[in-house]
């Protein structure tokens, strides 16, 4: 704040520093508010990238923003991307998953070389869950229900009370 008030003054401020303090926080708070713009363009892109009918990809980004795809030219490589994953699960085709990582291991995305690293070391588990109708969200579903209950309850009752409030609501 002392280096702002400096070079306030030496532009001619002659106020006090509670005005400037003010001006200063009114700044940063304006700044703040702007920023989820950039989000919504972002979560907009994400929108259209996962979006699972191919149709006009290209026309609905330059739809959100004209100078995107020449600004990231990347954009279409990542949707091509998250299209043929999408697509080993839609056609259960497990035996194409290697061609897939093959494909896109090289990526300059970090993410989506992370991404890939985790479903080479999880490689069998990711087949099975492409090959087979099961699921474990139902499970993860009623465990994250439990563990809710436990922490609106938490230090207030002991286990018989949790027990007894969980079937209560089932």
């Amino acid at each position: 704040m002392k280096q702002i008030e400096t070079a306030c003054r030496a532009e001619g401020y002659c106020g006090s520093l509670g005005t400037l303090n003010n001006l200063v926080a009114e700044e940063r708070r304006q700044a703040r508010q702007s920023k989820p713009a950039m989000l919504s363009i972002r979560q907009k892109v994400i929108r259209v990238i996962w979006d699972f009918e191919k149709g006009n990809h290209r026309g609905r980004v330059h739809k959100l923003h004209p100078n995107l795809l020449e600004t990231f030219p990347q954009l279409m490589k990542l949707d091509e991307l998250v299209h043929s994953f999408r697509e080993l699960f839609n056609k259960k085709k497990a035996e194409n998953l290697m061609d897939w990582i093959a494909t896109y291991k090289q990526v300059d995305f970090s993410f989506v070389q992370s991404f890939i690293q985790g479903v080479i070391q999880d490689l069998s588990a990711v087949k099975l869950s492409i090959e087979e109708p099961w699921s474990n969200g139902p499970v993860e579903g009623q465990v994250n229900r439990l563990k809710t209950i436990k922490r609106m309850m938490y230090g207030r009752a002991g286990f018989q009370v949790l027990k007894n409030r969980v079937l209560y609501q089932w």
